[in-house]
């Protein structure tokens, strides 16, 4: 018998099987230029202009408005609401990270109203940051709060500098730990039940299991839930406007808010967009970090 070659051949695509996988991401597509792309494109514009009050862009400035924020006129606001913004985000990104997985290894276990325990556990996802901060505001109140009544004075915690900080991030922290019970609970779910079993009857305790088989197990939920927490912390601004307004003597005067007073409230819209495009760099950098580490430290099963 002879050998032919076998030759492969391809069908020319219709125009229509072309274009068809980009009709079912259009409305997808034209959603995120509208409210993503476009808005994002517009900040980096509006960072190069001064404007007017109403935002609208009047004299080129070129980059002068970055080095206005960095090394100029505005840096010491600047690098003081970064500080601040630091160190919140660390405090509330491991913090809600811990209380969740805290909560998610109490309910671990069957018990009676665990299921009860899981809803309190979990209900600060479903409460309204501004609902949450308003409440807090009464709960702390200088004369009528609960807290001053409890403890029989009449101190204003919201406006002394060495309480209003760690308040601001204890609601954070209490806000954001709802989501991450939810979803550390979910991957406990996951880890299979025989690696106890083994561990238990070679003598491994309690502690040991959670370090040893736990942690490991969890690692890519884990990782998964630093990244949200720490873009979600740096995006903070409902629970500092409501409750301390940045005050006070700017102590809790986080890189969000100082956006807000800038544009909003200064009318430095071409200033509050370097802002913005400088926050947006930060967190990519930390991002990316992360994604470095995530080889060393995540453990897919």
């Amino acid at each position: 018998m002879t050998r032919m070659k076998a030759f492969t051949v391809r069908r020319k695509k219709t125009l229509y099987e072309t274009i068809e996988p980009w009709l079912f991401l259009l409305p997808a597509l034209i959603i995120f230029a509208v409210f993503l792309y476009y808005p994002f494109f517009k900040t980096i514009y509006l960072s190069t202009y001064l404007t007017n009050k109403y935002g609208e862009p009047k004299v080129f400035y070129e980059l002068q408005n970055y080095l206005d924020i960095l090394v100029g006129k505005y840096s010491a606001a600047f690098w003081n609401s970064m500080w601040v913004t630091l160190r919140f985000v660390f405090f509330v990104a491991f913090g809600s990270l811990l209380v969740g997985l805290t909560t998610s290894l109490l309910t671990a276990r069957k018990f009676p109203a665990r299921a009860f325990a899981s809803a309190i556990y979990a209900m600060p996802i479903a409460i309204a940051s501004a609902a949450a901060a308003m409440s807090f505001k009464m709960i702390f109140h200088p004369s009528i709060g609960l807290v001053n009544r409890l403890a029989g004075t009449r101190t204003n915690w919201l406006n002394d500098p060495a309480w209003a900080f760690p308040i601001i991030c204890v609601i954070s922290i209490w806000l954001a730990s709802g989501i991450n019970f939810i979803f550390i609970s979910a991957g406990l779910r996951n880890i299979p039940d025989e690696l106890y079993e083994s561990a238990a009857i070679d003598g491994a305790g309690y502690w040991h299991q959670q370090r040893h088989i736990t942690l490991p197990s969890l690692s890519p939920t884990l990782f998964f839930q630093i990244i949200i927490n720490i873009i979600s912390a740096f995006q903070s601004f409902t629970q500092v406007r409501l409750l301390t307004s940045g005050g006070p003597n700017e102590t809790t005067n986080v890189i969000v808010y100082s956006i807000y007073l800038d544009a909003f409230r200064n009318f430095r819209f071409g200033s509050a967009a370097a802002r913005s495009i400088v926050l947006f760099v930060i967190i990519m950098i930390i991002t990316l970090l992360q994604f470095r580490a995530e080889k060393r430290s995540v453990h897919y099963q």
